[in-house]
């Protein structure tokens, strides 16, 4: 978590999970986008799951936050969505593919929250509820209300991505002493 004003040596290991967890906010607006595009192009909402499940593993797994009850809670969350949505893609039952999509969407909301504190911009934490607008759309007929919102989504976690490959890459590990270990 960012400590602008400290500067923590950083290791291989520290630069390779900092760049893993910026590519998940990437992989994260492509899913988005691939959504917002075909909702409002194609006329049919298609969100690769196995995109998004991708980019919240990255995000999770790498995840530099100090309260360890609060980095388990996310992992958890998207370890559940993983298994759900391997489930989905096994025995293709939809309800697994909106459960997956409901943690996968928690744990984005939780790492949007964390990074509108990194970037001191309020404003970011209205992605959970726009995450939440998004998962009750999809099951009503408004394609193009839909499309909007991903089309916003979208736009959030993309600004969230170009900032965090804009800074630092210290800023995300943060000052190694307040970790709860």
């Amino acid at each position: 978590m960012a400590n602008p004003e400290h500067q923590e040596q950083l290791d291989s290991v520290d630069k390779i999970s900092v760049g893993l967890y910026r590519l998940g906010w990437f992989l994260l607006c492509t899913s988005f986008g691939c959504a917002a595009y075909s909702a409002l192009i194609g006329g049919a909402t298609w969100q690769p799951l196995w995109l998004l499940a991708a980019a919240i593993g990255l995000q999770a797994y790498n995840l530099h936050l100090y309260s360890k009850a609060i980095r388990y809670l996310m992992q958890g969350a998207a370890w559940l969505g993983m298994w759900l949505a391997m489930a989905f893609y096994l025995w293709h039952w939809p309800m697994l593919a909106h459960a997956a999509l409901a943690c996968f969407y928690f744990v984005a909301s939780g790492l949007a929250f964390k990074e509108s504190f990194c970037f001191q911009l309020g404003w970011l934490r209205w992605l959970g509820a726009l995450l939440v607008l998004d998962y009750l759309l999809r099951f009503s007929p408004w394609l193009s209300l839909r499309g909007a919102v991903l089309l916003s989504i979208s736009a959030l976690v993309i600004y969230i991505a170009y900032q965090k490959f804009r800074q630092p890459m210290h800023y995300d590990i943060g000052k190694r002493d307040n970790y709860q270990i």
